[in-house]
C-alpha cells in the first residue's frame, strides 16, 4: 500500500469513527485535517456531512481524492474525544501506517460502561423522568420497567442492523405498551409512565450537533440532523399513539 493510500484510509477511518461516534461535522473536518498534515501530508480538504466523508489530499504536489459513505450511528462520545485528542498530540514523526493503526486501536477499545450499567441506568432515568412528570412511586417503578425495555429492544434492533425509523416506532409502541399492562396490574398513572419510558429516545445527541453545525455555517448538516431529529419524534410519537389508540378502542381509560 502507498504511502497517499495510507493517507486516505487513515483520512476516512478517523472521520467515519468520529461521524459514527455523534461527533459535529466541523470537528470531523478538523481533525482530520490536523491528523493527516501532522503525518506527512502537504494539505488537506475535507468535507464531512452526516452520511458520508469527502476527502481530497495533497501529497508531493500531486492530488488524491476518495469518498466513503457513513451508514450506521452508534453514539460514542468517549471515542470521539479520544480521536480529538489523539489528533491534538499526534507526534509529527509518526508514519502514517503507525497513525492508522492508533485510530483502529482506539475504536477497538472496549465500551466506557457496561451493559449491565447501562441497564442499570436506563431503568434509573425511565423511573426519574416519570417522577418528574408528576409520577407516584409506582408510577416511577412502571417508568422504570419501561426505560429498561425500551434500551434493551433498542440495543437489539441495532445490532440487527434495523432503520433508524423502525426502531423508534417499536420503542414508542413498547414503551406505551408496558405502561398500559402496568395500568391493568398495578394503580398507575398512564401518562407519566409513558412519557418516563419513551424519553430515553428523545435524540439529544442529534439536536445539540444540528444546533452547532448551523451556528458553524454548515447549514446542510444542521439541517439534515434536525430533520432526522424532527423524524425521530415522529416515529416515537407514531408507536406510542398506535398503541394508545388501540387500548382506547378496546374500551381502556387514558
Amino acid at each position: 500500500m502507498s504511502s497517499t493510500d495510507t493517507l486516505l484510509r487513515l483520512g476516512l477511518t478517523a472521520g467515519e469513527l468520529m461521524l459514527r461516534g455523534g461527533a459535529e461535522v466541523c470537528r470531523v473536518e478538523d481533525t482530520v485535517q490536523r491528523i493527516l498534515c501532522a503525518v506527512g501530508a502537504d494539505g488537506a480538504n475535507v468535507i464531512a456531512t452526516p452520511t458520508g466523508i469527502y476527502l481530497t489530499l495533497s501529497v508531493d504536489g500531486k492530488l488524491a481524492s476518495a469518498v466513503r459513505r457513513v451508514t450506521n450511528t452508534a453514539y460514542d462520545l468517549n471515542l470521539v474525544c479520544a480521536i480529538n485528542q489523539f489528533s491534538r498530540h499526534i507526534d509529527s514523526t509518526i508514519s502514517p501506517q503507525a497513525a492508522l493503526t492508533t485510530v483502529l486501536s482506539l475504536a477497538k477499545q472496549n465500551e466506557v460502561y457496561s451493559p449491565r450499567l447501562a441497564a442499570v441506568a436506563a431503568f434509573s432515568a425511565g423511573g426519574s423522568f416519570t417522577v418528574l412528570f408528576g409520577g407516584t412511586a409506582v408510577d416511577a417503578a412502571a417508568g422504570g420497567i419501561g426505560g429498561l425495555l425500551v434500551f434493551l429492544l433498542i440495543r437489539k434492533l441495532s445490532r440487527l442492523g434495523v432503520n433508524r425509523f423502525a426502531i423508534d416506532y417499536c420503542g414508542g409502541a413498547l414503551g406505551a405498551f408496558n405502561a398500559v399492562a402496568m395500568s391493568i396490574v398495578f394503580p398507575t398513572s398512564l401518562q407519566p409512565a409513558v412519557l418516563g419510558a419513551i424519553l430515553i429516545l428523545v435524540p439529544g445527541v442529534l439536536l445539540t450537533n444540528a444546533v452547532r453545525d448551523s451556528i458553524s455555517g454548515d447549514l446542510l448538516s444542521g439541517a439534515a440532523r434536525m430533520v432526522e431529529a424532527l423524524l425521530v419524534a415522529v416515529a416515537v410519537a407514531a408507536g406510542v399513539g398506535t398503541v394508545l389508540s388501540l387500548w382506547a378502542t378496546l374500551g381502556g381509560i387514558l
